[in-house]
């Protein structure tokens, strides 16, 4: 069998016995940063002071061998595998405590790695506002040409993305759970649109599902792939608030959108404002921070050509069944186009990336 194959399922290997968010991960990788000495080491040495009893467990239990299917199964599933040695590994999060050791892809690997990246992260639940905010702001920093790194979650995750998308700047994902699943489902059409356009992460292979404390062990990537990350609207307890967490942990910059002193969705953001946070009313308060270029003015979005965009079908009969004068929920717009939830919320994704509807408040959709 090919050595360098070998040595991948090797990675595999170590990093199934490691498991997700291993806080030992970094002091393994640092005594065996090439894995091929892992196996003889483990029938050779005593290495209970580097790894726990179970992940010793799983290094005796099964071989490198037995993770050649798990290589041939991402192939048929078009899912790349980068492990810890591969140059495309991302630097910034290498250099964390405990960085994955390895990470399953479809997109542009090398992104990470030659590119400004920075995260947007807040609510699954915004108000109007946060709405607004995060896209203006993400969409300064897009068309300023910052990938940004986000979570692809319902809200304002979803809103990052969509405003790169828009600007036409790559985006990254970081997803928890396998590349052939999607959660939100409604989310699937951007995920693929990610994948073509920039790059969509996680450290778990397909076929895992989205277990909740998979989103916790996530959000470390966000941070770690990040120079920086910026709080768009959160609550005080929340998931956003444990990536601010991990950010703070591997040193990065944490900026913060004021908020409402009435909103309980502000009460994070304006806490992180009160510990220290940067705080940020622009993107352009982000890029001078920076030192980056597009920071003293405001740069307008490139128009495209007018013309009708290519739609779906599903895509095409919610566009006719929304109304740019009244907003409609979600479930009324299930019942007037026979579509699915996941299904409309999907179409309605797909308009809002072409430009020709919005979210607002609450779940109501309508027409630009």
């Amino acid at each position: 069998m090919d050595d360098a194959r070998v040595e991948r399922a090797t990675w595999l290997w170590l990093a199934a016995a490691l498991g997700p968010a291993a806080p030992n991960s970094g002091m393994v990788l640092s005594m065996f940063p090439q894995v091929r000495e892992l196996p003889r080491a483990c029938r050779e040495e005593d290495l209970s002071l580097i790894f726990t009893p179970a992940q010793l467990g799983v290094l005796r239990e099964t071989r490198p061998e037995d993770y050649i299917a798990r290589l041939d199964d991402c192939e048929r599933q078009r899912v790349g595998v980068l492990t810890w040695a591969d140059e495309d590994y991302p630097a910034l999060l290498r250099a964390v405590s405990a960085p994955p050791p390895v990470l399953y892809y479809r997109g542009d690997a090398s992104l990470t790695n030659r590119s400004f990246l920075f995260a947007i992260v807040g609510t699954r639940r915004p108000s109007a506002y946060g709405v607004e905010a995060t896209a203006a702001i993400a969409g300064e920093l897009a068309r300023a040409g910052v990938v940004l790194v986000s979570g692809l979650a319902t809200g304002l995750d979803s809103e990052s993305h969509k405003a790169a998308v828009q600007a036409g700047t790559p985006t990254v994902a970081c997803i928890a759970f396998g590349h052939d699943r999607c959660y939100p489902a409604s989310n699937r059409a951007l995920k693929e649109i990610i994948e073509r356009q920039g790059l969509v992460l996680s450290e778990y292979p397909p076929g895992t599902p989205p277990l909740k404390p998979h989103f916790l062990q996530r959000n470390r990537l966000i941070a770690g792939l990040s120079r920086g990350l910026c709080v768009a609207e959160a609550r005080r307890r929340s998931g956003t608030m444990n990536t601010v967490s991990a950010a703070l942990s591997a040193g990065r910059d944490v900026f913060s959108v004021p908020g409402s002193i009435f909103s309980p969705l502000c009460e994070g953001t304006n806490q992180l404002l009160r510990d220290g946070a940067i705080p940020a009313v622009s993107g352009a308060d982000i890029l001078l921070w920076y030192g980056l270029s597009g920071g003293t003015e405001e740069t307008e979005p490139e128009r495209s050509a007018p013309g009708e965009p290519e739609l779906s079908p599903d895509a095409r009969r919610m566009r006719d069944a929304l109304s740019a004068a009244a907003p409609q929920t979600l479930e009324a717009l299930c019942a007037k186009t026979d579509l699915a939830p996941s299904k409309a919320m999907a179409a309605l994704t797909e308009l809002e990336i072409a430009g020709l509807s919005r979210q607002l408040a609450g779940r109501q959709f309508q027409l630009k």
